[in-house]
């Protein structure tokens, strides 16, 4: 697999082995997201449902080479969709209703379907997951892998699509260019924001 190094920091582009790597980086980074905790609110569930969330909600960005981590400590990733990559809602629809609480279901289905009506219609990238280990929070990681990302696919001319899922996230990706497209909030979830960044802002 590729590996860049930015600022000294080593990025791997991820590949079919570094899947239980990579899984393990985010999963630990996505204890606290609002939007992992209210789908799987009991610790078990979260922990038994990461690893089929990801498989659901970002396609197989491993088999694709649509990721990249720094591999130095495993302190942080990021997975995305190329406008040739983004995956199916059936089968992500069909997983949620098997795996997230029953009173959550109709809201969580509502929740991503509302996301859908965010997406571009025209071709786009899809950042699916960015995380950081809690432990290396706040150091600018989060910056670093999603500039590696935006440097990609600004050579590509690509636009480039995101849900953050707090107002801490959103004014991060605001200060590296990406503007926001609404807001997104169904029953007793917490508020989403879809985001966008065309090339080179």
């Amino acid at each position: 697999m590729q590996a860049h190094r930015v600022d000294t920091i080593a990025i791997k582009t991820v590949g079919p082995d570094d899947r239980s790597r990579v899984n393990a980086i985010l999963a630990t980074a996505f204890t606290t997201c609002p939007l992992l905790r209210w789908l799987y609110p009991a610790p078990w569930q979260y922990l038994q449902h990461f690893s089929g969330f990801i498989e659901y909600y970002c396609g197989d960005p491993y088999r694709d080479q649509s990721g990249a981590y720094i591999s130095d400590g495993d302190k942080a990733a990021l997975l995305w969709q190329t406008e040739s990559e983004h995956r199916g809602n059936t089968r992500l629809m069909s997983f949620l209703h098997e795996s997230v609480p029953a009173h959550r279901r109709s809201e969580a289905e509502k929740v991503f379907e509302s996301f859908g009506k965010y997406h571009p219609p025209q071709p786009h990238w899809y950042v699916t997951m960015v995380g950081v280990d809690p432990v290396y929070q706040r150091s600018g990681l989060g910056s670093l892998v999603l500039k590696h990302l935006t440097d990609i696919s600004d050579k590509a001319g690509g636009l480039v699509y995101l849900e953050a899922t707090s107002a801490q996230a959103v004014r991060l990706y605001e200060r590296l260019g990406w503007t926001l497209l609404g807001e997104v909030q169904i029953g007793t979830s917490p508020p989403f924001f879809p985001m966008s960044r065309s090339r080179a802002q």
